[in-house]
């Protein structure tokens, strides 16, 4: 079974969805999955394989790629306007600061992003891995391509597996096998899992740095609408000297960072 889907949008939104350019600002995208094989009794074993991509005419010519590791606490606010408008918001909390970043690049003509996703799932075991590539052309530094890519293993100590929306082609809602109730005797969906990450922003004229992660967690499904996620992340990342957002013209500097993160959340 395979499933499609293309869209064309705007792209470069402020915070509040408005379009932030009329000079530039168009985007393309695709995405084509298909699924190997499936398991019709209970759906517990299936393989899934699917392509992507993204073509964008990046508004006013500018581009900037940069990422955290993998935890997010607010957004980083280090002074003045936030967002991509620059509109100021006094509400903004700090938080996790950019591990690797571009800073802007300017006189983008286009940028062309590929991806690869895989899900294999055999009963309460599962493993998941996605790869991009993104191939920026510009007139300023020239051309580059920035990469990176991720792989994560699960397991179900209670039993359960991923389900999996043929329709959507997605991963689809984890439904325990005894939730938590008023009534007791349900512990759950208890899920041990284990990720590896790597984002290179290195290539030619660009020196965003390069940054691995390893995230060790636990996720508790309480019932198919709560979950509860326990992590442990280490950070290892190679960049140029960051001040106030502002990547400074230094040598790259290495940095090992560890972080412990908890965050529950309600999915009607």
């Amino acid at each position: 079974m395979s499933t499609w889907a293309m869209s064309y949008f705007r792209t470069g939104q402020d915070q509040y969805g408005g379009s932030i350019s009329t000079d530039g600002g168009n985007g393309m995208a695709g995405r084509l999955t298909h699924l190997l094989w499936y398991n019709e009794d209970c759906g517990d074993r299936y393989l899934h394989l699917g392509l992507g991509y993204y073509l964008n005419a990046p508004p006013y010519d500018r581009t900037r790629v940069r990422s955290i590791p993998e935890i997010f606490v607010g957004e980083f606010f280090p002074s003045g306007p936030s967002g991509t408008s620059g509109q100021p918001v006094g509400t903004v909390a700090n938080g996790t600061p950019f591990f690797a970043d571009t800073g802007l690049l300017d006189k983008v003509n286009l940028i062309n992003t590929y991806g690869t996703e895989s899900l294999w799932v055999r009963g309460p075991l599962s493993w998941q891995s996605e790869f991009m590539a993104q191939h920026i052309d510009t007139d300023s530094v020239g051309n580059a391509l920035l990469w990176g890519g991720y792989s994560q293993i699960g397991y179900f100590l209670t039993g359960e597996h991923r389900p999996y929306d043929r329709k959507a082609g997605a991963i689809d809602r984890v439904k325990p096998l005894h939730s938590v109730s008023k009534s007791g005797g349900g512990i759950g969906a208890w899920e041990l899992a284990v990720r590896w990450s790597y984002l290179d922003l290195l290539d030619r004229n660009v020196r965003g740095g390069d940054m691995d992660n390893f995230t060790a967690g636990v996720n508790w499904y309480v019932n198919p609408y709560c979950k509860c996620v326990f992590n442990y992340i280490h950070s290892s990342s190679n960049s140029r000297r960051i001040r106030n957002g502002i990547v400074e013209d230094t040598p790259l500097i290495h940095a090992e960072t560890s972080a412990f993160g908890m965050r529950c959340q309600l999915d009607f």
